[in-house]
This record gives C-alpha cells, structure tokens and sequence, in this order.
C-alpha cells in the first residue's frame, strides 16, 4: 500500500523526484514475502541492455510558449513508447489563407495618417447612357447653330452682293461714274476766281471703281490765292472740295452720314438747312469763323439722288475788313453740285 503523502518526489513537486530515491528502485533485502525492498533492481535501471525504464507520471508544468504554426508533440505511429517525440510543424499557411477578395475591403483614407485611397467608383451603365444621350443632344445643337450661323452670313455675306435683286437695286439707278477718268471735270474751280485770282497748282482728284459690293467713289480738291487788299501781311484763300459716293450693295446712301456730321452741331455762326431744286434731298450747312486779322466762310451743299450722294464744300478765306457774300458762296456751292449731277447722269 502507498501514502497518501508520497513525498518528496510526487507529482507535487516533479523537480525533486530526481534527488531522492524513490520507493519502487530499492532492491529487496530479503527473502520473506511482505518484507520491504531495499537496494536497486538493476534490470530497472540498465538502460544499455535493452531494458525499459519505469512509467514515469509527466510532470505537470505550464508548456512553453509555442511559436506560431508549431504544436506540441505528437506520438508517431509505430515508434518505440517514451522515444523522443518530434515537435509538429503546420503545413504552410496557405491551406487556412482565405480569398483576399473575401476579406479585403476598400479602405479610406485615414485623417492624420497613412491608409489606402478609396478606388474610384466605375460609372454605372446607366451613367454612360446619359452621357451617351447628352453627347448626341449637344452634338445636334451644335450642329444647328452652325447651320444658322451659316445661313445669317450667307445672307449678309459681302462675296455674293448682287445675289438678290433688291441688292442690284440698291446699287443701279440713274448715275454711273464709268465715263469719268478726272473727277476734277465734273466741276468749275475758275468760279474761285472772283475771290482770289492764282492757282494754288493743279487740282488733285481720285477715282476709286466700283466692285460687285461698292459703288465707286471720286473726289476733286482745288485753290486759289491772292493779297489780301486791306492787310498785306494777310493772303486771301478760296478752296473748293468735290466728293461722290454712288451707293454700295450694303447699307444707306453717304448723304445720311454727311448731313448728321455737318448739320449736327449747332452754335454761334452755324447755319443749316434743305436745298431744293436738286435731286431728290439735299441740305445746305455754313459757318463764319472770325478771327483778329481775317475770317473763314464755309458753306457745304449736300445732295442725294438715285443710286449717288454729291457734296460741294466752299471755303472763303478773306482778310480783315473784307466783305464776303453768303448769298453768293451758296449760290456757287449750288450749282457745282448741280453740275456735278448733270455729268455723271447716265446717257
């Protein structure tokens, strides 16, 4: 029979089993039955010969800390009992890995620190229909506009003037300048004569010809000069001025312009008003400008008919105390336009 209290050497305490013999390794010292046994069995402790070694209770302790993927031994099929026991070792960890797509999840970004972006989202078939509808929609407004666009300038492109007859209205009428090669001849610079007898030189004129959306243009500038008869520091002047505008394919006839420049401003020594008798309007404009030592006349005629716009200007530079007649400088602005009209009449 045994103690309830083995001992030293219990399973209480396994690190002093070793110091101290135990009970079952004491050889019997005698013969009789029921007498204790004392000494050592050598066939328990011979090892080298092949023996066994008694069972020995395992020791109950805390395992050590295991490294991961690695268990505790196991006994290995067909191995001798109490032979040392190889430590077992998982396979590789794939056989326990997952799908990533399983556990992965799109995370975004951290505040403050380090984290994956957020993958864009894939737009939506419904998304690319609407951007598919909208394209085509945008496509055929753009596509209108460009065809209206085209149509305004079609119709008030200058390539084509005469492309509609109330174009080739505008420019043909009574009047053509296709005989003209000096615009000076359609007037009479001598009239000047009556204020101031030398010629300042020769007439300059231009002649521009009409092209298939302008009407032609002719201008004429003359002087004359003399010694003033009360100043003889003074010379007197006379200039006369010839402009001509036939009408274009486009826009008013140039008479409306020069009647709003001329007769627009108003003050002391202005005057204005219409001419008749000539063509089918016609307006009429002077100024005085009086000075220490001299004083300017200018009076302008303007006259519009058909398809052409005449305007004589006549100015009369006279030294102090020289008379000048208004009545007299309208009279020869007039009939220079008059015959200005005559020339350039169609035969």
């Amino acid at each position: 029979m045994t103690s309830s209290n083995p001992g030293p050497g219990g399973p209480e305490d396994p690190a002093r089993h070793q110091e101290t013999a135990q009970w079952w390794a004491t050889a019997p010292t005698g013969n009789d039955q029921g007498q204790p046994v004392t000494g050592t069995d050598p066939t328990m402790l011979n090892y080298s010969n092949g023996g066994m070694p008694p069972y020995t209770p395992p020791a109950q302790q805390v395992p050590p800390q295991q490294p991961m993927n690695t268990y505790p031994p196991q006994p290995q099929v067909g191995a001798p009992y109490g032979a040392p026991q190889q430590p077992y070792t998982a396979p590789p960890q794939q056989q326990f890995a997952q799908p990533a797509q399983q556990f992965a999840q799109p995370q975004a970004p951290m505040q403050g620190g380090y984290g994956y972006p957020t993958p864009p989202r894939p737009p939506s078939s419904g998304s690319k229909a609407g951007w598919i509808i909208g394209g085509v929609i945008g496509l055929v407004v753009i596509v209108g506009i460009g065809i209206g666009v085209i149509a305004l300038s079609g119709s008030d492109s200058p390539a084509s003037p005469l492309g509609g007859d109330d174009k080739k209205k505008n420019m043909d009428g009574n009047y053509s300048m296709d005989s003209v090669t000096n615009a000076c001849t359609l007037i009479d610079p001598t009239v000047l004569t009556k204020w101031s007898s030398t010629s300042k030189g020769s007439p300059t004129h231009t002649e521009t010809k009409p092209t298939d959306y302008s009407g032609g243009r002719l201008e004429c500038s003359a002087g004359y000069s003399g010694q003033s008869s009360t100043s003889k520091y003074h010379t007197n002047e006379a200039d006369i001025t010839l402009d001509v505008s036939f009408n274009s394919a486009y826009g008013k006839p140039e008479y409306e312009s020069w009647k709003q420049y001329d007769t627009g401003t108003t003050g002391s020594g202005r005057s204005s008003g219409d001419v008749t008798g000539i063509g089918s309007q016609g307006y009429w404009h002077a100024e005085t400008s009086d000075y220490s030592s001299f004083a300017v006349l200018d009076y302008t005629v303007g006259v519009q008919d058909s398809n052409v716009s005449v305007k004589v200007k006549v100015s009369i530079d006279r030294g102090q105390g020289e008379t000048v007649s208004k009545e007299e400088v309208a009279s020869i602005a007039k009939d220079q336009a008059q015959k200005a009209l005559t020339a350039l009449k169609k035969k």
